[in-house]
C-alpha cells in the first residue's frame, strides 16, 4: 500500500499559534479578527477554542492510531532496552509484539489474528512516528558470522554482562545457560567398522534413512548444576509415555513442528523457575541466543515477574561464545549416536521412535 498522501488543507494551523490568538483574545489585547489575522489562524475556528478552552487539533476521522504516545514511548525504551543487551527485534518480532500488547491491554486494533501480528502499515506509521529508531539491514549469515565475532562486539558484549554482573552480585550458582539442539532417531554419523579391504560400499542398520527429529533443551549454571532437559516432540497433544525412562525430571511439550516458539519456551521458562528457584533477593542471570522465541511478550514479562534477568549473546557469535554449543552439545551428540547404535544392536527387528529416544537420551 502506498503511503497516504494528505488532500485536505483542515487543521493545517499551528497549535502554537492559535494558542498565543487565543491569550491574546481573552487578555483584550486585539480582537477575533485581528488576531486571526496576525497568528494565521481561521477565525471561526478561533472563536469556537477559545469558548470551549480548547488549543490543539481535533480527530478528523478515518484510522487513530492504536497505542497511545505514551504506550508508544514505553515500546521504543523496551526496544533500545533489548537492543542493548544483544537482544535486538527485528520488523517481524516487533508487528508480534504489536499484537501481543494490544490482546494483553485489550486495545482495539486493526491487527491480523491469524498471523497474530501488526501489520506492515502499522510498522511504517510506527517508524514515522518514532524517528529515534532506525532499521539495519542485515547481512548473508555466512558473511555476518565473519564479520559479526569480532573484538569490539565481544568487547561491548563482555563489558555490559561485567556492569549487570556487578548490579546485582551474581554468584556462579546464579548464572545459568540455556540452549536447545535438534536430534533424530536415527544417527547423523555412523561409526566406523571392518570391511573386507576393496569392498565398494559398505551398510550400517538404522531406524530409518531419514528418522523423525525432535527438539531437546538444556540448561547448565556455572557450578554445572543442571535443570532438567525438556524434550519438544512434533506433535499437537503430549504424551506422558514419550519421557517415560528419560532423565529425572524432564519435562516434554508438544509442538507442531517440533522446534521451539514463544508459547514453549514460556511453557519451559516456568519449569526453569520451578527448579532454579530465583527470588527478589537471589536473581537469575540467563545467558541465550536471540531466538524470536525468546523475545515473546509473555515470556519477557514473566522473567521479570520472577526475577530473571535475561541476556542474550551478541548476533552471528553463538558457534564461538555460547557455552552449551561449544563444550556440551558436541560431545552429547557423539555419545547419543553411539546409544542409538547400541539400542538398535540390543533390539533387533526394532526400529527407535519417539517413544524410545527420552531413555537413550539419558544413557547419552
Amino acid at each position: 500500500m502506498a503511503p497516504y498522501i494528505r488532500k485536505s488543507t483542515r487543521q493545517s494551523w499551528d497549535e502554537k499559534n492559535m494558542s498565543n490568538a487565543i491569550a491574546a483574545v481573552n487578555s483584550k489585547k486585539m480582537g477575533w479578527q485581528k488576531a486571526a489575522t496576525i497568528y494565521n489562524v481561521p477565525a471561526t475556528t478561533l472563536r469556537r477554542r477559545a469558548a470551549k478552552g480548547e488549543s490543539s487539533k481535533g480527530y478528523l476521522g478515518g484510522h487513530k492510531t492504536t497505542f497511545t504516545k505514551d504506550l508508544e514511548e514505553q515500546i521504543i525504551k523496551h526496544l533500545q532496552e533489548l537492543e542493548v543487551r544483544f537482544f535486538g527485534m527485528t520488523t517481524t518480532d516487533l508487528r508480534r509484539l504489536a499484537y501481543q500488547i494490544a490482546v494483553a491491554k485489550n486495545i482495539p486494533h486493526r491487527f491480523s489474528s491469524e498471523n497474530q501480528m501488526a501489520g506492515v502499515d502499522w510498522l511504517r506509521g510506527f517508524r514515522l512516528r518514532n524517528p529515534s529508531i532506525s532499521l539495519r539491514i542485515p547481512e548473508a549469515t555466512s558473511a555476518a558470522r565473519a564479520r559479526g565475532f569480532n573484538k569490539v562486539q565481544v568487547q561491548t558484549f563482555f563489558k555490559l554482562l561485567v556492569d549487570v554482573m556487578k548490579q546485582h552480585n551474581f554468584e556462579p550458582q546464579q548464572i545459568w545457560n540455556v540452549d536447545e539442539s535438534g536430534y533424530s532417531t536415527v544417527p547423523s554419523q555412523n561409526p566406523k567398522v571392518f570391511a573386507t579391504k576393496g569392498r565398494k560400499q559398505v551398510g550400517v542398520l538404522t531406524s530409518a534413512e531419514r528418522g523423525h527429529h525432535y527438539t531437546s533443551v538444556c540448561c547448565v549454571n556455572a557450578l554445572g548444576s543442571f535443570i532438567p532437559p525438556a524434550f519438544i516432540f512434533p506433535r499437537k497433544n503430549m504424551k506422558a509415555e514419550l519421557i517415560d525412562g528419560g532423565p529425572t525430571g524432564a519435562v516434554g511439550f508438544a509442538q507442531e513442528k517440533g522446534w521451539m516458539n514463544g508459547e514453549v519456551f514460556l511453557k519451559w521458562m516456568q519449569h526453569f523457575v520451578k527448579h532454579a528457584k530465583p527470588s527478589k533477593e537471589t536473581k537469575a542471570l540467563l545467558l541465550l541466543d536471540g531466538h524470536s522465541s525468546h523475545k515473546n511478550l509473555e515470556v519477557l514479562t514473566f522473567a521479570k515477574e520472577n526475577h530473571v534477568i535475561l541476556f542474550c549473546f551478541p548476533p552471528h557469535c553463538t558457534h564461538k561464545m555460547q557455552p552449551l554449543d561449544i563444550s556440551f552439545f558436541g560431545p552429547l551428540n557423539t555419545f547419543y549416536n553411539k546409544e542409538l547404535h547400541m539400542w538398535l544392536r540390543n533390539h533387533p527387528g526394532r526400529v527407535v521412535t519417539h517413544l524410545q529416544v527420552a531413555e537413550i537420551f539419558k544413557l547419552a
